[in-house]
């Protein structure tokens, strides 16, 4: 039996549920998310005078069928921050995905705190220019930092300190709502989001190996919404081992970010970043550099295979540069996950998938897009009131 619904959890479900499938016809809306044809029609009527959502007529999908098409609303605007790839990202999106504004400022790794805070400062004052020229108010911001943990004053990554950059973020907009998230989980949701409402068989632990490497666990997005983050590129797999950026030495991502494998098989970063499949099966490595490609790629499956130690979920993704390699060097993520996984990988359903590198900042309008809708595009005293309520009727 369905557990009985806030408002704001009925709101959120059937937002989430439009921004993951592109836009729904009543039924299927009212069947995914377990509505009455009354309850459908009421809570529509309360987004559409919201202006959150926007009914359309489209072609039925059968014959005698609704030709009310439901989309989320394109005039209602998310921002975002973004810390990636050696750069400050910021831009401004409509709910459906369509980036309005964009623009980005170069962040060498390694760059003093004076740096890091002038260039924020930079991107900051850019975006709130954007916004002042253009009359948009933004309903939500997401701010997306590699290494982000709220309970750290100082991020081991970049020489800032968050809750002074969340500080300086809100005193410039005091009546945006704010989310700070790690990179991971920004990556975590715009993937989810790719794979729209199709994907079933629950949870699964998804992997990025990029310029930086993490890992999220990935609840059932379209219903509950969760994404933890875990730092399984600072495991520490060999303490003599190279030093990486955090400060620990043979950490994993010292073995497979892109900034170590790059130069260890003869390529630039940038070309690593970039590679395609086409591009990847026109390598000419030799058996020295596969070999030591296979044995990196080892090392990222003993670190999945330890973190799997820890939860039962089985279901893993791999994504970034990794995915285009082919079935030989995937092999190879496998065999690490059999050779540290309490059980064996027999039961591990491994995936891999491109991670859209170089996109940015569609995965921080995506993160921010998440979190307006996981409150049910409501503010957030009011979600907070609206979850406080509902908590007392169910006791």
């Amino acid at each position: 039996m369905r557990e009985p619904r806030s408002r704001r959890e009925t709101r959120s479900a059937v937002l989430r549920y439009l921004w993951c499938s592109g836009g729904s016809f009543r039924p299927a809306l009212a069947d995914h998310v377990g509505l009455t044809d009354a309850s459908i029609s009421r809570i529509v009527a309360e987004l559409k005078s919201e202006r959150l959502i926007e009914e359309s007529k489209r072609t039925a999908p059968y014959q005698g069928g609704p030709s009310s098409f439901l989309t989320l609303s394109n005039d209602l605007y998310v921002g975002t921050i973004e810390f990636s790839g050696s750069r400050v990202h910021i831009g401004v999106g409509s709910l459906t995905g369509e980036i309005r504004f964009s623009e980005w400022l170069d962040l060498p790794d390694g760059a003093e705190p004076e740096t890091v805070r002038s260039t924020y400062r930079r991107a900051l004052h850019q975006l709130t220019d954007h916004l002042h020229r253009a009359g948009i108010r933004l309903c939500q911001l997401a701010v997306s930092i590699p290494g982000y943990h709220e309970d750290l004053r100082a991020n081991p990554i970049i020489a800032l300190d968050p809750a002074e950059l969340l500080r300086e973020i809100q005193a410039a907009l005091p009546s945006v709502p704010l989310l700070a998230a790690n990179s991971i989980v920004t990556r975590a949701v715009a993937h989810r989001l790719k794979l729209g409402v199709d994907l079933a068989g629950g949870p699964y632990f998804y992997t990025f190996v990029g310029h930086g490497v993490a890992a999220a666990l990935v609840d059932d997005f379209a219903s509950s919404g969760e994404v933890a983050a875990c730092e399984i590129g600072h495991m520490v797999l060999d303490p003599r081992g190279p030093r990486c950026r955090c400060g620990h030495s043979g950490c994993l991502e010292a073995y497979v970010s892109t900034a170590a494998v790059a130069p260890a098989i003869g390529l630039r970063e940038q070309d690593l970043l970039a590679m395609d499949e086409w591009q990847a099966g026109r390598l000419k490595l030799s058996a020295r550099a596969q070999a030591d490609l296979a044995a990196r790629l080892a090392r990222l499956g003993h670190a999945i295979g330890n973190a799997l130690n820890l939860t039962p979920i089985r279901r893993v993704v791999v994504a970034g540069w990794p995915a285009e390699l082919g079935e030989k060097m995937h092999a190879s993520v496998l065999g690490g996950i059999e050779a540290s996984l309490f059980g064996g990988a027999a039961a591990v359903n491994l995936t891999f998938a491109n991670a859209e590198l170089g996109r940015e900042p569609a995965a921080g309008l995506a993160l921010a897009t998440h979190a307006y809708l996981q409150r049910g595009a409501m503010r957030p005293a009011e979600a907070a009131e609206n979850r406080a309520a509902h908590h007392f009727i169910e006791q």
